[in-house]
């Protein structure tokens, strides 16, 4: 028999649900091109908005290790699922920080020109990997949820949506 996980609490579940949401209308709105950053209001708003977003994943990751725990893998889930969590769970976050930093980059790179090409084209660069990484990575993380719902019945991805297990 599986043992089942533990349920998350308000708060990662908010945590976690608002960054969904917030991933989901970075990608939504994009930004064409860094030409566009002429645009002062536009140029402002993609550096509150990178800002936020990495402001939120930084409590999000000092709530999960201080505070709330950072997986609800049953205690018997098998070594492999435990790599793999830890794995896609590691590659979100770096994707994460890779966008916001890279996008500030590119906002700081525009901003003072002295920086030269160089440093723009490695954001640009970094920026357009880890934009490319990060869906790859929700995919997994999506399937790790649907493989706990509907092969190990454990409640893991219950223990995010809040619904019962089958």
């Amino acid at each position: 028999m599986t043992s089942q996980a533990k349920p998350h609490g308000f708060v990662t579940k908010s945590i976690h649900w608002l960054s969904a949401g917030l991933i989901g209308f970075g990608y939504l709105k994009g930004l064409d091109t860094v030409r566009q950053l002429a645009d002062p209001t536009l140029f402002l708003t993609e550096i509150v908005f990178a800002l936020s977003i990495g402001a939120l994943f930084l409590f999000r990751l000092f709530w999960t290790k201080q505070i709330a725990g950072a997986t609800r893998l049953p205690d018997d889930a098998p070594r492999w699922e435990q790599r793999a969590s830890r794995a896609v769970h590691v590659g979100l976050y770096a994707s994460v920080f890779g966008i916001v930093l890279s996008g500030l980059g590119i906002a700081l790179a525009y901003a003072t020109p002295w920086l030269g090409g160089l440093f723009m084209s490695a954001m640009i660069g970094l920026h357009e990997i880890t934009l490319a990484a990060l869906p790859l990575l929700l995919i997994a993380h999506v399937a790790g949820a649907i493989w706990h719902k509907v092969i190990r019945r454990d409640g893991v991805m219950e223990s995010m949506t809040g619904q019962l297990p089958v």
